[in-house]
């Protein structure tokens, strides 16, 4: 019994456990990265709604109308999107890479998952906070009043920033000096 116990560092938790400390560190890691891209999709979301003026139909008497204005704005919800994306998922990218770089392999698909589970979240997110359906509230609009338009990514390449902003994040950790080797 004392032989189990040394070989277990002591723990007598452990030689009853039949997790590796390798499968341990894996599930330590999938709920850190998952969990932090959780966090910032949802946050992502809250200020790109915040960032974003939504475009006005004007009610008329046969349906809406959007002015030229209005309709330049359309595209503010996905520059916006874009660029948070961007930031986001660099930062994120690096920081999660140099954070839980045991197993590099592990890491590029976890930020792979990760960053596709943060641009569905923000898009949610932003969805939910934003206006209504803008056909539902015309209809009950009086004639000349405003409706804005719904919070959504209206180019589906803006979905790709997250993904790739994130693995750039990443490779410049995986680029750059071991952290052995820095000091």
């Amino acid at each position: 019994m004392t032989d189990q116990i040394e070989a277990t560092n002591g723990d007598p938790d452990t030689a009853n456990s039949d997790v590796s400390p390798k499968t341990e560190g894996v599930v330590r890691d999938v709920v850190a990265v998952l969990g932090a891209y959780v966090a910032l999709g949802v946050l992502c979301g809250l200020a790109w709604w915040l960032l974003v003026e939504p475009a006005m139909f004007t009610k008329l008497r046969g349906g809406g109308s959007m002015n030229e204005l209005e309709l330049g704005k359309r595209f503010d919800g996905d520059a916006w999107y874009a660029v948070i994306a961007a930031l986001t998922g660099l930062v994120s990218g690096a920081v999660i890479s140099w954070w839980r770089s045991r197993d590099l392999l592990a890491t590029t698909v976890l930020l792979l998952i990760g960053a596709g589970i943060a641009a569905t979240l923000m898009t949610v997110t932003g969805y939910l906070l934003g206006p209504g359906a803008p056909d539902a509230a015309l209809a009950a609009a009086k004639v000349g009043e405003q409706v804005g338009v719904q919070l959504e990514v209206t180019a589906w390449a803006a979905y790709l920033v997250w993904p790739i902003s994130v693995l750039i994040g990443g490779l410049m950790v995986l680029w750059s000096q071991p952290r052995d080797r820095a000091s």
